[in-house]
């Protein structure tokens, strides 16, 4: 009986102890063994349904990658309804790529409610910049003002990762922490891009999971 405790109380406290191990401020500093896949769409097929042919805001799918057209004078915002849990912690991540277009302008990931709700938006543009902002309806505001930074692929692809863990978001581009901010929880469960107006991107992969 005695050993059996002893066991037990070596397991929780190796628990504990890797739980006090977590880093969210490093972009490694969450094994990858504590995730748990929520959504993923690499683009190699058609299977989430992003298709569209008409303009003036196209997307086709091609060799592993989301080709997202925007025609309008304005951004264009799309995205896919996903059944999860904003108030856990979780870790959203993408790959785009600035093919052509307004290279001032930003495009990015959003989350939150997709149309007239609120959401936020992590984007770069082509010059170097990188915001945070947030939008209800069609008002738009930044939570940062953009911020210029060499870490950002200018013609390649930047990889953007949201992680919402405890009360903080922690975001990164190409593997550096650039802002941190207090969590606040949004209404929707949508996931998906913001393409700045009359301008293309291409996007590498989607990616969502819950940090246990």
């Amino acid at each position: 009986m005695k050993k059996n405790i002893v066991i037990i109380f070596i397991l929780l406290a190796t628990t504990g102890l890797f739980a006090q191990d977590y880093q969210p401020d490093l972009y490694e500093g969450i094994p990858h063994s504590n995730k748990q896949r929520v959504f993923l769409d690499n683009f190699d097929d058609n299977r989430y349904f992003w298709i569209k042919e008409s303009s003036p805001a196209t997307h086709r799918i091609a060799d592993g990658f989301l080709y997202f057209s925007n025609e309008y004078d304005f951004p264009y915002i799309d995205g896919k309804a996903i059944a999860f849990d904003g108030s856990k912690n979780f870790e959203l991540e993408t790959r785009i790529k600035f093919v052509s277009g307004d290279v001032e302008a930003f495009n990015g990931i959003m989350w939150g409610q997709l149309v007239f709700g609120e959401k936020y938006i992590f984007g770069f543009s082509s010059m170097g910049y990188y915001a945070v902002q947030s939008e209800d309806g069609f008002t738009e505001s930044n939570i940062i003002e953009p911020q210029q930074t060499e870490i950002i692929n200018k013609t390649a692809d930047n990889n953007l990762v949201v992680r919402k863990y405890g009360e903080k978001y922690y975001f990164f581009i190409n593997q550096n922490l650039i802002h941190t901010m207090d969590y606040a929880g949004l209404p929707g469960q949508y996931i998906g891009f913001k393409v700045a107006p009359n301008s293309m991107i291409r996007v590498n992969f989607l990616r969502l999971w819950y940090i246990n």
